[in-house]
């Protein structure tokens, strides 16, 4: 079976060189905790990634959907979708996407004095499942947020609100509950349609089928559709397709995220799928949309 630590269609990644790294390192404001490398990887069949040594930074990895195996030391565990970890510094460990089921997955690897706490209370896989109180969605934008900072060129203060945005990033996993409660999303969300829709938003990246639809909402698959269709005018899979065209478009404003990219993060199949979704919906093509300069 082929073995691959990179090169998946539509992955992202960014690697803070040496100098960088030095100026975080001596940074008061930084110090204590900054980035070292970071990315995403979309259907990731036959990832691998194996360091018989270890290394001297943690690893963050948080599963979207499918699953993978991670063994670190003598730990050896199945991380799925909804699932994250950290492996801690200096000690051996590979990381792999299951053949049948590969995983979508985002990883940070970062360092600083204070990172040792974070891997040691997230040194164990953990779940957070969406739900009315869930911000699944707000979360990954706090990665983009991280990763668009560091792209291009880079500066003392893209270094440093980068870096402060990663405690927050990492703080929303370790004190998930918090995380939720100061939102105080369930208060927004009333009725079976808004649950719903904050249900597909905070799982953009998948492709959610109707029963799984139907199954959190609380009801049959063949009530749950027409009771959707009769207070909404959509069919719920059409419905999600727009809420995720809807996401692209605002990557393609706000991001440097290639169409590729985008179409791989909001879990479609293909780049030209995407492409012909965008066209249909939106009325032309997602290319054409970014060169307008369209402001949502």
């Amino acid at each position: 079976m082929p073995k691959i630590e990179t090169g998946f269609p539509g992955e992202r990644f960014i690697v803070i060189s040496q100098p960088f790294l030095d100026l975080m390192e001596d940074n008061p404001l930084t110090s204590d905790l900054y980035v070292h490398s970071l990315g995403y990887i979309a259907h990731a069949q036959y990832h691998h990634v194996s360091r018989p040594n270890g290394i001297s930074q943690h690893v963050f990895l948080y599963c979207t959907w499918g699953r993978g195996t991670v063994r670190f030391g003598e730990n050896l565990f199945t991380l799925s979708a909804n699932h994250y970890v950290v492996l801690p510094a200096e000690v051996p460990h590979t990381y792999m996407a299951d053949r049948n089921d590969p995983w979508t997955l985002y990883w940070v690897v970062f360092s600083g004095w204070k990172s040792s706490i974070f891997a040691a209370k997230m040194g164990t896989p953990k779940m957070i499942l969406p739900s009315v109180s869930s911000r699944i969605e707000q979360r990954t934008d706090l990665f983009e947020t991280i990763y668009s900072a560091l792209c291009g060129g880079l500066s003392i203060d893209k270094l440093n609100y980068a870096n402060i945005v990663l405690a927050h990033y990492l703080g929303s996993f370790l004190y998930v509950d918090l995380f939720r409660e100061s939102a105080q999303t369930a208060k927004h969300i009333e009725g079976m349609v808004g649950r719903v829709t904050h249900f597909m938003s905070e799982n953009i990246e998948r492709n959610l089928t109707l029963r799984e639809i139907a199954s959190f909402a609380g009801y049959s698959e063949s009530y749950f559709y027409r009771k959707f269709i009769q207070e909404t005018g959509h069919a719920p899979i059409d419905y999600f397709i727009h809420l995720k065209i809807n996401k692209a478009s605002i990557y393609l404003i706000k991001t440097q995220m290639t169409i590729s990219q985008i179409a791989a993060k909001l879990g479609f199949n293909s780049a030209d799928y995407f492409s012909r979704t965008f066209r249909r919906i939106v009325g032309i093509t997602a290319t054409e949309f970014r060169h307008e300069g369209f402001r949502l």
